[in-house]
C-alpha cells in the first residue's frame, strides 16, 4: 500500500517556480514546521520554525533597505561558515532585489582579495572569525563589514516580488581546480529549473522500501547539512527543502560532526566522498547506531568505488548520485540505480533540459538551467556557451544502450603530446589506484612528459616506483609515465574534496 506521506509531497507539477512563491508557501503552508535545527553550546538543540524563518528573511530585507536605500542590483557578500543567519541573509537579499554572493571563507587572502575585487561588494556579512586574513579584510572592506545577525532589530519588509526571473540573482564562484576561480552568474530561472530535477528525483527516494519512510515524513524529513553553503551541493538544499517544507539540520563546524549527528536525527545527507567511505566503514563495523537513523546519502556521480555504494545499499541505505556543475545551477544527470554496473554511471537525463554527447565526446547541456555567463568575462562565457545555447561542460562521456552516461575523462585535463596523441589522466589515475601503497594521486604533464604526483608513506616509495615500472610495460609508449613524485603529505584539495590540478 502506498505510504500516505508520499502522496503529500510537493511534485514538479505543483512546485513553486519563484523565490516569492516559495517563501509565501513557507509562511502560509509550513509556518509551524521546523525549518532548521542546530546545536548551541555543548549540547543544546535549537529549532527555528518556518514562521520564524520568514520573519527573519523579511527583517534581513528591511535591513538592506535601511542600509542601502534601493538595494536592487547591489552586491551583498556572505563570508561565513554555515549558520542559521546565512539562510536569512541569502533570501533577504534576494527578496530585496539585490545580488547575493557566497564566498569560501576558507580560501587564502590572495584568492579572496581577487574575488572581492571582482565583485566590488556593497555589504559583506561576516561571522567575525579570523581565518588568517582578518586584518587585511578590515583594512580594505571595514566600512562594508556587517555581522551575520546585523538585521535582527530591523523592521520586517513587506513581502513584494522584486526579482527579475531571468536576471542576475546570485554570483557563485567555481572551485578553480585548474586555474583561477570564475564568478558564475545565476538567475532565479536557473535555480528552479535545477530544482525540478531534484524534486522529481525524490519519487525514487520516497518509494524506496516503505519501511524506511515514516508516516509523518511530509513534516519531519530532515537533511544533515555538512557541505558548506558557498558550494552548490549545500546551497541547493535551501531551495529543495524550502519547497517541501522539510528540515535542514545545520552542522556549523565539521569538527562537531559526530556530536551533531548524535543530537539531531537526520534522514538524508549530502556527502563528500571521504565521508561516504567513513559511513560505510562505520556500518561494516556494526556501528550504524552512531548515524542516528541516517539512511539516504547524496553524492557526486562516478567518484566513489561502486563496491562501497553496493555495501551501503546492502545495509539499508538509499544512494542518490548526481553529476552537475555550478554553471548549471545544480542541474545535470541523476543516478538513482541501487545495483549493478550502473552504480558507476553519472546518471541519465530527465527531460527538463537537453543533454547530449557531441561529436568530440563532450557532455553538453541546453535549457533553463544554463548560467547567464561568467561575471566580467565574456571571452570565457563564449568559450563555454555556444551561439546555439549549448553549454560545454568540459567532461567527456559515453552513453550506453540504456541511456546511462559514463565519464571517460575531462577535456581540459587531457594531456596533448607533441606526437598529437591525447592522454586521459583519469584513465592512468584509475590504473595507479590499483597499487595498495598509493593513497591518492594525480597525473599531469611535467615538462612535456607524463608524470604523476603520488601520496604514499616514505617507506613505500620504492614499491610505488616498481608498480609504475610494471604498469608502463602494459601501456602504449605514448601513455607511459616518465616522472614519479612521491609525498607523504595529502595532496591539495578544494573545499569539496576534489584534487587540485594546479
Amino acid at each position: 500500500m502506498a505510504n500516505k506521506a508520499c502522496n503529500e509531497v510537493v511534485t514538479v507539477a505543483n512546485m513553486p517556480m519563484t523565490v516569492f512563491d516559495m517563501i509565501s508557501a513557507m509562511q502560509n503552508k509550513y509556518a509551524d514546521r521546523v525549518a532548521f535545527r542546530y546545536v548551541e553550546g555543548k549540547d543544546t538543540v535549537v529549532e527555528k520554525t518556518y514562521a520564524q524563518y520568514v520573519q527573519d528573511i523579511r527583517k534581513a530585507t528591511g535591513y538592506l533597505q535601511q542600509e542601502l536605500g534601493e538595494p536592487k542590483g547591489k552586491k551583498i557578500v556572505i563570508l561565513s561558515r554555515t549558520n542559521y543567519e546565512y539562510g536569512a541573509v541569502v533570501f533577504g537579499t534576494m527578496m530585496a532585489g539585490a545580488v547575493i554572493v557566497t564566498l569560501n571563507q576558507g580560501k587564502t587572502w590572495a584568492e579572496l582579495e581577487y574575488e572581492l575585487g571582482m565583485v566590488e561588494p556593497d555589504l559583506i556579512f561576516n561571522d567575525g572569525i579570523d581565518y588568517g586574513y582578518r586584518a587585511q579584510l578590515e583594512a580594505l572592506y571595514g566600512a562594508q563589514l556587517r555581522p551575520m545577525d546585523a538585521w535582527t532589530a530591523a523592521p520586517e519588509a513587506e513581502m513584494v516580488n522584486r526579482i527579475d526571473h531571468e536576471g542576475l540573482l546570485m554570483l557563485m564562484f567555481t572551485s578553480g581546480t585548474t586555474g583561477r576561480s570564475k564568478g558564475v552568474m545565476l538567475s532565479e530561472k536557473n535555480y528552479f529549473t535545477a530544482c525540478q530535477m531534484y524534486i522529481d528525483g525524490l519519487k525514487s527516494v520516497l518509494d524506496y522500501e516503505e519501511r524506511l519512510v515514516p508516516q509523518y515524513l511530509d513534516q519531519t524529513f530532515s537533511h544533515f547539512t555538512l557541505v558548506p553553503m558557498f558550494h552548490l551541493a549545500g546551497f541547493i538544499c535551501y531551495f529543495v527543502y524550502g519547497i517541501q517544507g522539510w528540515t535542514l539540520n545545520l552542522c556549523c563546524d565539521a569538527r562537531d560532526l559526530r556530536r551533531d549527528m548524535s543530537l539531531m536525527h537526520s534522514d538524508a545527507m549530502s556527502t563528500p566522498p571521504v565521508l561516504v567511505e567513513m559511513i560505510c566503514n562505520e556500518v561494516k563495523r556494526g556501528h550504524a547506531d552512531r548515524l542516528n537513523g541516517l539512511w539516504n546519502l547524496s553524492c557526486s556521480s562516478a567518484i566513489l568505488d561502486p563496491a562501497i555504494l553496493s555495501d551501503l545499499v546492502k545495509n539499508g541505505f538509499y544512494i542518490n548520485q548526481c553529476y552537475s556543475m555550478t554553471e548549471l545551477a545544480g542541474y545535470g544527470l541523476l543516478n538513482v540505480t541501487q545495483e549493478g554496473d550502473h552504480l558507476r554511471a553519472l546518471g541519465k537525463p530527465d527531460g527538463f533540459c537537453e543533454v547530449k554527447v557531441d561529436e568530440t565526446g563532450e557532455i553538453c547541456v541546453r535549457g533553463g538551467c544554463v548560467m547567464l555567463g561568467y561575471y566580467k568575462d565574456p571571452e570565457a562565457t563564449a568559450e563555454t556557451i555556444g551561439k546555439d545555447g549549448w553549454l560545454h561542460t568540459g567532461d567527456l562521456a559515453r552513453v550506453d544502450e540504456e541511456g546511462y552516461y559514463y565519464m571517460t575523462g575531462r577535456k581540459k585535463n587531457l594531456i596533448i603530446l607533441d606526437s598529437g596523441e591525447n592522454v586521459s589522466p583519469e584513465e592512468l589515475e584509475k590504473l595507479l589506484g590499483k597499487c595498495d601503497a598509493i593513497k591518492e594521486c594525480i597525473v599531469k604533464e611535467m615538462g612535456k612528459k607524463i608524470g604523476t604526483v603520488v601520496c604514499c608513506e616514505d617507506d613505500k616509495q620504492q614499491q610505488v616506483k616498481a608498480f609504475v615500472t610494471e604498469l608502463n610495460r602494459t601501456l602504449p609508449l605514448y601513455k607511459r609515465i616518465s616522472v614519479v613524485e612521491c609525498s607523504a603529505e595529502p595532496l591539495p584539495r578544494n573545499a569539496l574534496g576534489k584534487l587540485l590540478r594546479k
